[in-house]
């Protein structure tokens, strides 16, 4: 029996701690501590006025020799235009002399540092001073001994 009474006020006790724990997590005033947080300061807040978009001259053509799984290169050029458009043409050097052409619009990444080429495969490039930089299908920075070799350097008038 007193084992029972024991049990009993012990389950008790441990129903009272937890609700007691919940109602303190609930409580809005911790709440209004977090959300009365002074501002970050300028230094720490994303900067999203300064990038490719706003900051490079980034309107024009780039060339480049992309890997190809099954020929030598892919001779690569891309126009992006100020109007939001692009030409993408490729020729697949090795196998063919055919010059593959796809228009359309390009999409900024939202910080402004990707361009999306809305093609039939969709492709993305890092915008960089003076180059492109192809990315993954993830849109990730493709890195290991080929990540040079995934470059297009702006062409000069």
């Amino acid at each position: 029996m007193l084992k029972q009474s024991l049990t009993r006020n012990l389950v008790k006790g441990l129903a009272v701690t937890a609700a007691i724990l919940l109602a303190a997590g609930c409580d809005n005033t911790a709440k209004q501590t977090v959300n009365n947080a002074p501002p970050q300061s300028v230094t720490q807040q994303a900067d999203t006025t300064h990038n490719a978009r706003t900051s490079l001259d980034w309107a024009g053509t780039y060339q480049g020799m992309l890997p190809c799984a099954d020929c030598e290169a892919i001779n690569t050029t891309v126009t992006l235009n100020a109007d939001g458009s692009y030409q993408l043409e490729r020729v697949y050097v090795g196998k063919s002399v055919r010059v593959f052409t796809e228009q359309g619009i390009f999409n900024w990444s939202d910080i402004g540092s990707t361009v999306l080429l809305e093609a039939e495969q969709p492709v993305q490039f890092f915008v960089a001073e003076n180059q492109l930089f192809m990315l993954d299908k993830q849109g990730k920075r493709i890195e290991g001994d080929m990540a040079a070799r995934y470059r297009l350097q702006k062409l000069t008038e």
